[in-house]
């Protein structure tokens, strides 16, 4: 059974401060790489009501799938690439399957109450994680070797001490600002009012493509203005409208608060209007709909909110870690905040693994702040640009948005820059300038693809399966989806390559594929733990695998610690 905050030493654990979707993912994380760690949160260990949050890309979803089992299993709506409608005329999809099999999704609809619930429910079966419920923060102290946490519990005052900190305690975050993080950006760059809406809304029987988002532009019930509409499991749909900014707020150090104002375009007659006209639209779209009535719904959940863009000075001070929106705040159109802060916790829970294990040195930890800011920062300017577009401010702006969106539907291309995701996918691989990376080949820094794999012991899988363990071989070897039995173990380059693998001071496994996009025949791609394409090695390069695995943990290979110690580059 997990222990209580006082069960056990803690200095072979990580102290991860804030049971959201961060810090329950990080401590799981570490579980599976076979680290303890205390998870230390002022709440009661209940899913707080409520969230703006419900989009995960795909390699994030199948990241939170693994680390809970199967208790996500039914409880996500996949995704197709999201729809753009201008007032009353759609712009073109950005691709049509024309008679061919639906397209792959790309992202998941999955509230983040479900997501967090599902979270706390394997923590609280987690022999390595212990919890530390209703204690609040209330000192941080550090030095060269460990990390000194004070708390307040409910017994009184208790004192903590372990190598390692994870701040996931939220954009409020007291350990952020007890290390004096500054956290600059802009306040109030949007104000959103969401509605989880329950609702049977029409689809032909024959449909099986993925379930598409839709963004509505100046639509006849939002004029200058935008709501996106996006499905849920269990015919839910979480329902986002863009509200007036032009209402009073008390500024305070980290955030702002609302001033009630008489009137205000969030009260509830003024949502129920709001929902019917959206369910309204969505129903007219489908060629089955019944235009005689409106379609009837149940009103779930509603929250109001004020976005915020900001972005930490450092993502590490010293032995403390941010992760989450205590790092980092962006525009949700950009980015779902459960989505970002599942993959910090993916990036740096198998780093803080391997150096705990003396595996790996402490400055592969500094490549989490370099990796994850980096990655925040893009989408920070990508929300800047999009709110040219979804906020415009003034004549001119308006006016461009409205010839931007008029040239997307006469040339027959969907609008990227209203996708801003799109614009993720199409600029350079994400962790570009990496130290961990092996330069060259196509990739290289972003997310690999998650073709078919066959295991060493003969079985079939995703490549996701073989993630969040160690370091993954991938060998591209056409015709092995015809090989019977163990044959193909034996052949080639594999002993070999199963010879290199094993020199490694990491754990690393290697598999193989018939295929991977734009890969010829015995290319060897390294596969980080957290789903990043470390190296891509050209056929013939397998001497070379050693010196990239090393290099993707922070480690040196022999040769270029010798040409350092001899002044060399």
């Amino acid at each position: 059974m997990p222990g209580t905050a006082d069960s056990h030493a803690h200095r072979d654990s990580v102290i991860v401060v804030g049971a959201g979707p961060a810090g329950l993912a990080c401590a799981l994380a570490l579980a599976r790489q076979g680290v303890r760690s205390l998870l230390v949160d002022a709440g009661d260990g209940t899913v707080r009501e409520g969230s703006r949050s419900c989009g995960l890309d795909a390699a994030t979803f199948a990241f939170a799938a693994g680390l809970v089992g199967g208790r996500l299993d039914g409880a996500a709506q996949p995704w197709g690439p999201l729809r753009i409608r201008r007032r009353s005329t759609t712009v073109p999809a950005p691709r049509d399957a024309e008679g061919g099999p639906p397209p792959a999704p790309e992202r998941y609809g999955l509230p983040q109450q479900r997501l967090e619930q599902a979270l706390l429910d394997t923590v609280s079966a987690a022999p390595l994680v212990t919890t530390a419920w209703r204690h609040r923060v209330e000192a941080v102290e550090q030095d060269t070797d460990a990390v000194t946490v004070t708390a307040r519990g409910p017994a009184g005052p208790v004192r903590w001490r372990a190598p390692w900190l994870v701040a996931a305690d939220g954009h409020h975050s007291f350990v952020r600002r007890a290390l004096g993080v500054r956290f600059p950006g802009r306040p109030r760059v949007d104000r959103l009012l969401c509605a989880d809406v329950k609702v049977g809304l029409p689809r032909p029987p024959w449909e099986e493509s993925p379930l598409e988002p839709w963004l509505f532009v100046d639509p006849p019930f939002q004029r200058d203005g935008t709501v996106l509409a996006q499905p849920l499991p269990h015919d839910m749909w979480r329902l986002t409208w863009q509200l007036p900014l032009a209402h009073g707020v008390a500024k305070a150090a980290d955030a702002t608060a609302l001033i009630p104002v008489h009137g205000d375009p969030a009260d509830p007659k003024r949502t129920t209007q709001r929902v019917r006209a959206v369910l309204r639209t969505l129903d007219a779209m489908s060629p089955d709909a019944d235009a005689t009535a409106d379609p009837v719904y149940d009103m779930v959940w509603t929250g109001e909110f004020e976005v915020h863009q900001r972005l930490a000075r450092r993502f590490r001070a010293g032995r403390v870690l941010l992760a989450g929106d205590a790092a980092h705040l962006v525009h949700p159109t950009v980015a779902d905040g459960a989505d970002l802060a599942l993959q910090d916790a993916r990036n740096l829970a198998w780093k803080l693994a391997l150096v705990m294990g003396r595996r790996a040195p402490d400055r592969l930890i500094e490549t989490y702040h370099g990796e994850r800011r980096s990655a925040a920062r893009r989408r920070l300017a990508y929300g800047e640009d999009a709110l040219h577009f979804l906020s415009p401010r003034g004549p001119a702006q308006k006016m461009g948005r409205r010839l931007t969106l008029m040239g997307a539907r006469s040339k027959g291309t969907t609008l990227r820059r209203l996708d801003p995701r799109a614009l993720v996918a199409d600029s350079l691989p994400e962790y570009t300038g990496s130290p961990l990376l092996t330069p060259g080949g196509p990739g290289v820094g972003g997310p690999v693809q998650d073709v078919p794999v066959v295991r060493a012991d003969g079985r079939r899988a995703p490549l996701s399966a073989c993630l969040d363990q160690g370091l993954v071989a991938v060998l591209v070897a056409p015709g092995i989806e015809v090989w019977d039995g163990p044959r193909w173990r034996d052949a080639g380059l594999m002993p070999l390559l199963r010879a290199r693998l094993a020199e490694l001071p990491v754990a690393a496994e290697l598999v193989v594929t018939h295929e991977y996009p734009g890969a010829a025949a015995h290319t060897l791609l390294l596969v980080r733990p957290d789903g990043y394409l470390a190296a891509w090695l050209p056929p013939g390069g397998e001497d070379d695998l050693n010196t990239a695995a090393l290099r993707a943990v922070g480690r040196r290979a022999a040769e270029e610690v010798s040409a350092a110690v001899s002044g060399g580059p």
